[in-house]
């Protein structure tokens, strides 16, 4: 068997050693988002270049957003407790004019209702008074049965002219009566000419009927309109209740 050549005097040639990839590499090989943010990270010249982050909700130091961890917290717990108080101070006050305006109203409402109701009350009243409905100690005639004289109503003038009326009438029908029995105009016993031997009164003349007066109508009236559904409560909030 014959011997191998011998190699050619000299320096040696290097060789390029690769190290090979993992098998993670290789598999990120095949993303389409990691390949693209490989070559972003490798690309030369003055194009944009990707700086990746471990962490990507982390801004990174260099940035407006950035804040440290000291600087996340408040350090000043005084004025922390003091703006808290004032707050709560703050929603007291409130809750307190919320309720005296609830207590304004509600009172509002409350007096315009007893005087509606007394309204109401003088209206029926006087409606009692001026209609039929009080006849139990109330004549059946409308004038005075000891004096005679009449009321001094529409219901007694109209009992006077209707009293006056049949006076009228008979003193004018007895006075015709005894022109149609007579045949002359003289006395024949005496003969001195006839008179009216019935004065006749003058004729009387209706009185005019008082125009009826109109009723009050009172309008409905519902306190819990004025509050509507808003409630307050102790804690100062509201809350929604339907009545």
């Amino acid at each position: 068997m014959a011997a191998p050549p011998a190699l050619p005097a000299g320096p040696r040639p290097a060789f390029h050693n690769v190290e090979p990839r993992t098998r993670e590499e290789r598999m990120a090989m095949n993303d389409k988002d990691a390949l693209e943010k490989l070559r972003l990270e490798h690309r030369k010249g003055g194009n944009y270049k990707h700086v990746g982050s471990d962490n990507v909700i982390q801004p990174a130091a260099a940035s407006a957003a950035y804040m440290s961890e000291a600087d996340r917290f408040g350090t000043d717990a005084a004025a922390e407790e003091f703006e808290r108080r004032q707050l709560k101070k703050l929603q007291r006050d409130e809750w307190l004019e919320r309720k005296r305006a609830h207590n304004y109203f509600r009172e509002e409402a409350r007096w315009q209702r007893v005087h509606n109701e007394q309204k109401a009350e003088d209206i029926k009243l006087q409606e009692l008074k001026d209609g039929p409905v009080p006849t139990r100690n109330k004549s059946s005639v409308k004038y005075n049965m000891i004096t005679l004289a009449y009321e001094d109503s529409y219901d007694g003038a109209h009992l006077k002219y209707q009293d006056d009326a049949i006076k009228y009438q008979t003193a004018v029908d007895a006075n015709q009566l005894r022109h149609v029995k007579s045949s002359v105009d003289y006395d024949m016993i005496t003969g001195e000419p006839l008179v009216n031997k019935v004065p006749i009164p003058p004729k009387p003349v209706e009185p005019e009927k008082p125009a009826e007066r109109e009723r009050e109508t009172m309008e409905a009236f519902r306190v819990d309109a004025l509050y509507g559904k808003n409630k307050e409560t102790h804690d100062g909030t509201g809350r929604q209740e339907g009545y």
